[in-house]
């Protein structure tokens, strides 16, 4: 998110500024500044605002350019730009719930190596905290916390106006995030949009009929374990949707379920759903009865023609 220059940049907006003025006050050179300046607009940073001919430069109202300035000013010698860099944000986006370096870079899609430096240089400061082999952020920190949720909400919405207005989050994880929209996306892996829960159904002879589509952006590719856990988060304390779920793992035959599961910190959740099915009897208010849920999936069923 921020860097050496762009930090150093970000500290010096305490009011609007030209980029001729930042180059002259921090003896930089002018094309260094407008490339950074440019950085801190794209990343909601910063604005441009025009005075007469001028063009000044001026911190953000973001809710994630204010955290970054609490930060900045509760922990002045803390190296933002080392600890808020690309890796180490996508690290801390994990850490809501407890997770170990495995399961970090299995969910960022990071290596091993990073996950594990990036992790040396947070706990070095006190924001993240290990717990029996597993690492999670230090909710005392309230300014980082809140700088890592407001950022990747920001990225989120950002690329979300630009595909499609009328989208909604549904749940997000650091650049992750699930959403639906009435617009049909297609697929596109140039921006990592990925059709998902009920959308996939079809494939699967299981028939939907809605207006309603979902999508899931990352940079990995989905398995179905992961399409099923999406139709659970639409709204995981619906019977329906938990059915949904339940026809897709058994039309895929599934076998992943509950690790996958445990990325999404919904392996309590999927227990409760799997002993459902082992038992057939309704568990909990987020579950049909037994017979309602087989007369659902009978409903939903395509029978092939032979």
């Amino acid at each position: 998110m921020v860097n050496a220059t762009t930090l150093v940049i970000f500290r010096e907006l305490k009011k609007p500024i030209s980029i001729s003025e930042i180059a002259d006050l921090l003896g930089l050179d002018h094309s260094t500044v407008s490339t950074a300046v440019s950085l801190l607009v794209v990343e909601g940073l910063a604005e441009k605002q025009r005075d007469g001919k001028k063009v000044l430069v001026k911190r953000s109202n973001t809710l994630h350019a204010r955290s970054l300035e609490d930060i900045l000013k509760e922990y002045p010698r803390l190296p933002v730009e080392k600890l808020f860099a690309n890796s180490p944000m996508e690290v801390l986006s994990v850490l809501t719930h407890p997770h170990n370096i495995t399961e970090i870079a299995a969910i960022t899609g990071l290596n091993r190596h990073t996950v594990s430096t990036s992790l040396k240089n947070l706990s070095g400061y006190g924001i993240v905290l290990k717990e029996k082999g597993r690492f999670i952020m230090n909710k005392r920190h309230r300014q980082i916390v809140d700088l890592v949720n407001n950022y990747w909400r920001f990225a989120a919405n950002q690329l979300l106006c630009d595909i499609a207005d009328d989208a909604i989050i549904l749940w997000q994880r650091g650049p992750e995030f699930l959403f639906k929209t009435q617009t049909d996306l297609g697929g596109s892996d140039e921006q990592n949009i990925h059709p998902t829960a009920t959308a996939v159904f079809p494939g699967y002879n299981l028939q939907m009929i809605t207006t309603t589509r979902y999508y899931f952006h990352s940079k990995r590719r989905l398995r179905v374990e992961d399409n099923i856990i999406h139709t659970i988060l639409i709204d995981p304390q619906n019977p329906t949707y938990n059915s949904y779920a339940m026809f897709l793992a058994n039309q895929s035959g599934a076998i992943d379920l509950l690790k996958v599961g445990r990325h999404y910190d919904l392996d309590k959740h999927i227990e409760s759903l799997l002993e459902y099915q082992r038992t057939k009897e309704k568990n909990s208010n987020t579950v049909l009865p037994w017979n309602e849920y087989i007369d659902l999936f009978n409903s939903m069923v395509v029978v092939k023609n032979v």
